[in-house]
């Protein structure tokens, strides 16, 4: 692979009459349940007008005026258990078998062993294809007849699917046109369509064109189909959001897996998100989300409301691709006037216990890439909430961020680029490190997304000011192993816990809804404060019983920090805990807990020459109380300040100190600080 490939990919949209009874897991435009069968047509240009410009591209996967050799193994056309072509065995898996997305190749019986010719300038007409193909007899690679492509009677999105009883062919349900050499779209881009196209003496509900010199377009196929599924340019998330497709939730793009990363997706796997919204599930299992309690038996591990009381848990989380256990955590303490977030967790056994073929990073066939270990990967989720139509095809892009067990960091860059002979493609990156001293679990970047960065120094981020997280400087030594598309030091591993003092730290994350400019300037309802909690979570090793489960103990008591941290946002929230009759924050003995700046930008704007963010504000509310044991240290620096409010109280043990450094301020609204 010479270089690592950007799907740009669009949607065409169509208006849709929304019924209050119809939702996500009835499907956007296409159904999401039951078995569709997909047309697929290979195209090749004859150009008109000088020569193919894409002549020097070619690749032996797909020559000129040849099918291309993986052409009958992206669809199943019968339905068989288990499943051999791509697509089908990737929709297969994600849904438990409830969705059975099938298809077969038009064969041109003029020129059967050849792609669809049609002259053009780079472009391709679907609709002057399809009428050109309705002039000649039907035939597919396995003979099927026309009327197996016509399964569904849909007449528009926004209702339910109605699936067909023996009606005579009218439309196919879906269409596929894939181009070896066009100029639009590039090769390994796409775009998707639900308006009905009629062409001739046939029609297609809906129909998408990807064009590829030769690699199998699995990505960009999935990406555009799963449109038809799932909603507009407002759903890409997971490695698959890009400039110019509207507001999204982050500065950052995000990596991630998903039904819409494409290629920016870490594994290849649907995700928990995924499932939930279009309703597949193990037949058997009485929840969408749901795992094992410690007795095995099936249990809602769906937690909202920890804010409001304490709790201890232990459950047994098996294998995702195959069982579908997760776990989700309503963030708490998020008010209700900003964006809600969630935190998922997944156990991903991989390849190796599964044997799935997309429960693998992207490129970890690759000799320069780490492959993907056994653990649990978690993200969050910013709002798409909704199951029920108008709402469950609105919000915004980008709103699922990976939450890896490797943290966040204010990332620091150098400034000369990087090239070296590596195994998937030479193009140059700037090099950057991690350093222990720069974690910044509140508001810092993790490896796993696309940097938002000021390129051209002009003290604004534009939406496509990116850079790529590629090459890492470890140790002095540059590391060229596509950390952001995945790296084993992702997964939590037994042994493991997450809480408010780890880094990542179980908090809201920041949002800064934005599409090229800041569409909430920065105020509600997007997330700027930081709002701290009480939960710990512990991974644990699995039980015997369930061979690749691991055990997950999920704790929400006092908040405590219980080893050193650096906090960094521009506001950190401490509310009075309701279930607390004593401490709402304890800082453990000889824990330095330091405040201060984020480097890491969370708004567009420069906030001062050099300073992408305010100093952080740590405010204290009324009545909440801070116990510090002997020996820790409470540090602020960078201007960062620590502000009680009315009532609030800082007690400190014999020993434990508040620092003032590089402009730090100790600001008491009537609060009081006092030894214990």
């Amino acid at each position: 692979m010479k270089k690592i490939k950007y799907f740009f990919v669009f949607l065409l949209f169509f208006l849709v009459t929304f019924s209050q009874s119809y939702g996500s897991r009835d499907g956007y435009y296409l159904p999401v349940h039951g078995t569709i069968r997909v047309l697929v047509v290979f195209v090749e240009i004859h150009y008109t007008s000088g020569e193919d410009p894409t002549k020097g591209n070619e690749d032996s996967r797909w020559v000129e005026g040849q099918l291309p050799t993986w052409a009958t193994e992206l669809f199943d056309p019968m339905y068989t258990y288990p499943p051999r072509g791509l697509v089908t065995s990737f929709y297969h898996e994600a849904s438990f078998g409830d969705f059975r997305v099938l298809g077969d190749v038009w064969i041109n019986p003029l020129h059967p062993n050849a792609p669809f010719l049609v002259s053009s300038k780079g472009t391709i007409d679907p609709k002057k294809i399809l009428e050109e193909m309705s002039n000649l007899p039907f035939s597919t690679y396995h003979s099927l007849p026309i009327d197996s492509f016509d399964l569904w009677d849909i007449k528009k999105g926004g209702k339910e699917k109605v699936r067909k009883k023996g009606e005579a062919f009218a439309s196919f349900d879906h269409i596929m046109f894939i181009v070896r050499n066009a100029t639009y779209p590039a090769s390994g881009a796409g775009y998707a369509s639900g308006w009905s196209m009629k062409g001739g003496k046939w029609q297609a509900d809906s129909y998408s064109v990807f064009a590829t010199s030769g690699a199998n377009p699995l990505n960009i196929l999935l990406h555009e189909f799963n449109h038809l599924l799932l909603g507009g340019n407002n759903m890409h998330c997971c490695g698959g959001n890009h400039a110019s497709s509207g507001p999204q939730y982050f500065l950052s793009f995000q990596a991630g897996w998903g039904m819409m990363g494409a290629a920016n997706r870490i594994l290849m796997t649907a995700n928990g998100w995924d499932r939930y919204k279009l309703g597949w599930k193990l037949p058997e299992k009485k929840y969408y989300i749901s795992c094992l309690d410690i007795h095995g038996n099936e249990i809602k591990s769906d937690f909202s409301q920890l804010e409001q009381s304490c709790m201890d848990t232990t459950l047994i989380l098996r294998d995702f691709v195959s069982t579908g256990d997760v776990i989700r955590i309503r963030i708490p303490f998020i008010p209700s006037d900003e964006y809600p977030q969630w935190l998922w967790l997944e156990n991903h056994q991989t390849k190796r216990f599964n044997g799935s073929r997309f429960d693998v990073f992207q490129y970890e066939d690759a000799p320069c890439v780490e492959k993907a270990i056994q653990g649990v990967y978690a993200y969050l989720q910013v709002a798409h909430e909704d199951t029920l139509a108008p709402k469950a095809f609105e919000d915004y892009a980008d709103f699922i961020r990976v939450f890896p067990a490797s943290g966040f960091y204010d990332l620091i860059f150098e400034d000369t680029l990087v090239q070296n002979n590596w195994c998937l493609n030479n193009l140059k990156y700037y090099p950057f490190l991690r350093k222990p001293e720069r974690m910044n679990p509140f508001s810092g970047n993790s490896v796993h997304e696309l940097v938002a960065y000021d390129n051209d120094g002009d003290g604004r981020i534009r939406e496509k000011e990116k850079r790529d997280l590629a090459i890492e400087k470890v140790d002095g030594i540059y590391r060229n192993n596509l950390p952001y598309l995945g790296e084993p030091k992702m997964a939590f591993l037994p042994g493991m816990h997450i809480s408010i003092s780890t880094n990542p730290a179980v908090v809201n994350t920041l949002t800064y809804l934005n599409d090229d400019r800041a569409i909430n300037k920065g105020k509600k309802p997007d997330n700027r404060i930081i709002y701290l909690n009480g939960i710990k979570i512990e991974f644990l090793q699995g039980d015997p019983l369930y061979p690749g489960s691991i055990k997950v103990r999920i704790v929400s008591f006092v908040p405590e920090v219980d080893q050193s941290t650096r906090w960094a946002a521009p506001y950190i929230f401490l509310p009075k805990q309701a279930y607390s009759s004593s401490y709402d924050l304890i800082i453990r003995k000889r824990v330095r807990l330091v405040i201060d700046r984020s480097f890491t930008p969370t708004a567009d704007t420069m906030f001062s020459r050099g300073q992408w963010n305010p100093p952080t504000r740590f405010v204290i509310s009324s009545k909440a109380k801070i116990y510090m044991e002997k020996g820790s240290r409470l540090i602020l620096k960078n201007g960062s300040e620590l502000i009680l409010q009315e009532g609030a109280q800082l007690i400190r043990e014999k020993g434990a100190k508040i620092k003032i450094r590089s402009g730090g301020r100790l600001i008491k609204n009537k609060g009081e600080i006092k030894l214990n």
